[in-house]
């Protein structure tokens, strides 16, 4: 780790200096920008201020960058963002999840909600993105219900009147092929442009976790008297086998590492599955009245439907010499998601006196309707985890119940959220800017059976009035949920000189509960976050861009669920826990091209992740908060050598990921280790074509992503893997 700080320090000091004679002798070279730089916008924020002039800690990683390291999924290119990294608990490993500055994310697409929580989700790809963006920290004054690490927005290419198409192909390691194509260009019509992009992956899967996506977005713009409208209808059919088993972590008596076993061991069911189709239709119009005023109107409506049989639990209990792995079961679960959301958002621009502003202000409803149902069987033990074979012979086999330790549910859940917010950049000088937003939102959420079921960890809540025992959701006797929650954040930023500025701000964020995954959860207090940040920016024409800041965040009145052993008999319960936490840190990230051939990316992360409040164990307080590890590190470099040809340029690029240890559970007793991997990516890049192959984690060093889900082990990374693609732009 030592070395690979060293080396970070070294490169962007070096290159510092490098930089500053080469840009000194040619000041008006051209340059290729290498990131987005922070003189343009991100459209996250929604008043269009550049990011130089934003006092918030916000990233963008462009197309270019994404395609440079072969990466055809979120999860592969968020590397390049400091304080990010995969995995939490109840990461069942069929959707994302990620932690960003140790708290959990939200996702939009194009600016709108992309799921109804962090739970339960769905793998992103990146089919038709231009340009992922990252607001680090509370987004809730912006957004409404948020997570609090921060919100990750995928942004897709709109259609244009330029003609264009491409198809790429893409294999890897574990027979895996990534099929993408798009068609963009005007129809005749005047005014109206139309764009298609679409994508299969099919890959047999590292550790047999097979998977296969389809895709396919269809756009259409019109651009006449004003108005700029787009619509778009998404389609999505994905087919992933999950583990939420891993590795299981070391014997009681032993380190608290997982076991000492190969990474290829599998102790999750084989005919596990998680299969999604969803369909997704956009609509947005801007709407310029005049110079001063543009009106947003911006709708959506997702239809989601996911079947899923996944493992729960598992312990080690000793077996003779060896161990077994018992208490293991079977989840099998439907859920219908249905969500539809509305904005309309006029955006104001004038001087107020002296002071130039941006003024948004909004109006936002969204309704989600759901229905789950559960079902849980029993699984045999296997019975040597040094050579495990799972006994189960197929999803017919286990018998799945309903009652006190089988977790069940057949429940409807409503959730209807309003929102009024508004948004104000003020420039004070040229040199110092302001900036405040508050929301009001109001959150009704309601669960309901549907048929009478016994009480049961799936499905169970408070009574009313209040008992010992819990009750379970019945026909007839919602359960419900008002709130009325205020968000706001402000900050400023104050140019000290030309590409070198200051900021600091203060954020909250509020978060109801709402997920098919612990519909128990919807009659709990809403989860609420806040944010202290200072930080420095710096941009020098289009060669450098930093980023650097010290952070405080919290996360408060966290409701979760933890897998314990049933004290009165076989299989699991339930444990609802309430805690909290907070995580200070330093973070900075650095985009640069010293000279134009070479590019640059490097991000560093050190934070103090700590438990502040568990009244389940109060002498847990002050430990590392799980999942969350205490330092990260990436760097990413690209060289292009000019040959004769008929190559002309062969680009090389490498990086290094590091991640340290971090824990599986609050107590400190499972340790994931940490670890660095390397990558080598080879480039020849032409007009018209692309050919590019790459080498992950090159000295194939054994990593962990995060603790499973279940709590029963940790999960593997990938160990040195290859890829090879081409790129055809037909015009």
């Amino acid at each position: 780790m030592k070395c690979l700080l060293v080396a970070l320090e070294l490169v962007g000091l070096a290159s510092w200096g490098i930089a500053a004679s080469a840009h000194a002798d040619d000041a008006d070279a051209d340059t290729v920008v290498v990131t987005a730089p922070f003189d343009l916008p991100a459209s996250l924020d929604k008043t269009g201020t550049p990011i130089s002039d934003v006092p918030r800690s916000i990233q963008v990683v462009p197309r270019e960058l994404i395609d440079q390291q072969g990466a055809t999924e979120l999860k592969e290119t968020l590397r390049n963002v400091s304080g990010v990294t995969q995995g939490g608990q109840f990461a069942f490993g069929f959707f994302d999840r990620f932690i960003v500055r140790g708290l959990n994310a939200t996702y939009l697409t194009d600016g709108l909600p992309d799921g109804t929580s962090d739970l339960s989700g769905t793998v992103h790809s990146l089919t038709g993105v231009e340009r992922v963006e990252i607001l680090k920290g509370p987004g809730s004054a912006l957004f409404g219900s948020t997570e609090p690490g921060g919100t990750i927005n995928l942004v897709h290419a709109r259609p244009t009147d330029i003609a264009s198409a491409s198809v790429s192909e893409q294999y890897g390691s574990y027979n895996t092929t990534t099929t993408s194509a798009s068609l963009n260009g005007a129809t005749g019509l005047p005014g109206l442009n139309g764009r298609l992009d679409g994508e299969f992956q099919h890959s047999s899967g590292f550790r047999e976790q097979r998977n296969e996506t389809g895709e396919i977005y269809g756009s259409l713009g019109y651009h006449r008297a004003n108005h700029d409208i787009l619509l778009r209808f998404e389609y999505h059919h994905l087919q992933n086998r999950p583990d939420a088993s891993g590795i299981p972590f070391g014997v009681p008596s032993g380190t608290g590492r997982p076991l000492d076993v190969p990474a290829t061991n599998t102790y999750y069911t084989p005919y596990a599955f998680a299969n999604q189709d969803i369909k997704r239709i956009f609509l947005s119009d801007a709407w310029t009245v005049d110079e001063h005023l543009v009106v947003n109107l911006r709708g959506a409506y997702s239809d989601r439907d996911l079947d899923l049989a996944r493992n729960a639990g598992g312990r080690l209990t000793a077996a003779g010499n060896t161990f077994s792995l018992t208490g293991r079961q079977l989840r099998e679960q439907h859920d219908k998601v249905q969500d539809a959301i509305f904005q309309a958002e006029p955006t104001w621009k004038f001087s107020a006196g002296p002071f130039p502003t941006t003024l948004v202000t909004g109006a936002e409803a969204r309704r989600i309707d759901a229905h789950t149902q559960r079902r849980t069987a029993d699984l045999p033990s296997i019975p040597n985890i040094f050579s495990p074979v799972t006994p189960e012979a197929n999803l017919a086999a286990p018998t799945f119940l309903c009652n006190a330790s089988h977790s069940c549910n057949d429940a409807d859940l409503d959730a209807r959220f309003y929102g009024l917010y508004g948004i104000a950049q003020i420039d004070l000088s040229e040199r110092l800017k302001l900036r405040f937003s508050g929301r009001e939102d109001w959150f009704r959420t309601e669960a309901e059976g549907r048929s009478v079921i016994p009480t049961n960890p799936g499905s169970e809540h408070p009574c009313t009035p209040l008992r010992a025992t819990t009750c379970p959701f019945v026909p007839g006797q919602p359960v419900e949920s008002d709130n009325a929650l205020f968000s706001w954040d402000a900050g400023a930023l104050y140019r000290l000189a030309d590409g070198v500025s200051v900021f600091g701000g203060y954020s909250t964020s509020s978060y109801p509960i709402f997920n098919t995954e612990e519909p128990q959860s919807v009659g709990q207090l809403p989860e609420k976050g806040t944010q202290v940040e200072a930080g420095l920016k710096i941009q020098r024409s289009g060669w450098l861009s930093l980023s650097s800041s010290l952070f405080r965040t919290t996360r408060e009145n966290v409701y979760t669920i933890l897998l314990v052993p049933n004290p009165a008999g076989p299989g699991n319960l339930d444990e609802a826990q309430v805690f909290s936490y907070r995580v200070k840190g330093w973070e900075t990230d650095l985009a640069l091209q010293p000279i134009d051939r070479l590019n640059i990316t490097a991000n560093f992360t050190l934070q103090t992740p700590t438990l502040t409040d568990y009244p389940q164990a109060p002498a847990l307080v002050g430990n590392q908060v799980p999942s969350v590890p205490t330092r990260l590190a990436n760097l990413w470099t690209s060289y292009d050598i000019t040959l004769p040809d008929p190559i002309r340029t062969l680009q090389i690029a490498a990086g290094a990921r590091y991640r340290n240890r971090e824990y599986g559970d609050a107590g400190q007793t499972r340790i994931l280790p940490g670890a660095t991997q390397i990558d080598l990516v080879l480039a020849i890049p032409r007009d018209r074509w692309t050919v590019r192959a790459g080498v992950e984690n090159v000295f194939d060093r054994l990593n962990y992503l995060y603790a499973a889900g279940t709590g029963s082990g940790a999960i593997p990374g990938e160990g040195r893997t290859y890829f090879a693609s081409i790129a055809i732009k037909a015009f």
